[in-house]
C-alpha cells in the first residue's frame, strides 16, 4: 500500500531528529499538529514506526565493537539466526545468503568477543564463526530513507490479500483500517456497525437492568 507525501514527510524529519516535537514536525512540512499527531499513531499501529531510540556511539563510549560472520547449515540458519537474536549482546542480526548470518556486536572488551565466538562455535548447526573486532564507525545512516511516496506491506482488513497503490482507508473510532476495494470496505463497515450497535444495546439493556435491582 502507498502511504502519501505527508506521511513520507514525517518519516522523513523523524529521522534527522526523533526528539523532534509534533508543532516542529507540522511547521516543517506545512500541515496541523493534529494531522502530525494522527498519522504518526497510524504509522506505528502500522508498524512502520516501531519506537523511539538513542543511538549510542560505541567509539566514545569506549566500547568494543565487532561483527561476526557465521556459518550455517541452510535449513537450520533461520532457527540459529532468532537464537543468536535473543542473546544481550547482538545488536543486529541480518540473514544473508542460504546458510550465512551477519551479527553487529557490542561490548566492553575484545576478551568477550572470544567469549561469543567459542559459546556461539559449539551450538548444533553452525559450521564456522569469523570475527572482526576493533570495528570504527565511519557511517551509520538509516536503513530507509523515504522519498516524496513511500510503500508499506498491510494486508486488508476484510479479504487479508494485499493492498496495492493507495488502498481504501476509512476511519472507524478513532482508528484508520485499510482495504483492498470498496467491495471489501463495504463488507467490513456494515459488520463493523451491526457489531458495534449490538454491542451499545446490549450496554443499554444490562444498564436499566442495573438501575432495577
Amino acid at each position: 500500500m502507498d502511504l502519501d507525501a505527508t506521511d513520507a514527510a514525517i518519516l522523513r524529519c523523524l529521522q534527522e531528529d526523533a526528539r523532534a516535537s509534533l508543532r516542529t514536525i507540522a511547521k516543517e512540512i506545512g500541515v496541523s499538529v493534529p494531522t502530525v499527531s494522527a498519522r504518526l499513531r497510524n504509522l506505528e499501529e502500522l508498524g512502520v514506526v516501531r519506537g523511539y531510540r538513542v543511538l549510542l556511539d560505541t567509539d566514545r563510549l569506549e566500547g568494543t565493537g565487532a561483527a561476526l560472520l557465521v556459518k550455517t547449515r541452510a535449513q537450520d540458519a533461520e532457527a540459529i539466526a532468532r537464537r543468536i537474536a535473543g542473546r544481550s549482546w547482538a545488536r543486529r542480526v541480518l540473514m544473508g545468503r542460504p546458510g550465512w548470518i551477519l551479527v553487529d556486536v557490542s561490548v566492553n572488551g575484545g576478551t568477550q568477543v572470544e567469549g561469543i565466538v567459542e559459546d556461539l562455535s559449539r551450538l548444533p548447526g553452525i559450521a564456522d564463526v569469523q570475527s572482526f573486532v576493533g570495528l570504527t564507525t565511519l557511517k551509520d545512516e538509516p536503513a530507509i530513507v523515504p522519498g516524496k511516496s513511500i510503500s508499506v506491506n498491510v494486508s486488508c482488513f476484510e479479504c487479508k490479500g494485499p493492498i496495492h497503490g493507495e488502498g481504501v482507508r476509512v476511519r472507524l473510532d478513532g482508528r484508520y483500517h485499510y482495504f483492498c476495494c470498496h467491495v471489501c470496505e463495504r463488507t467490513y463497515v456494515d459488520r463493523y456497525t451491526r457489531i458495534r450497535a449490538a454491542a451499545h444495546k446490549r450496554i443499554n439493556l444490562t444498564g436499566r437492568d442495573n438501575k432495577g435491582i
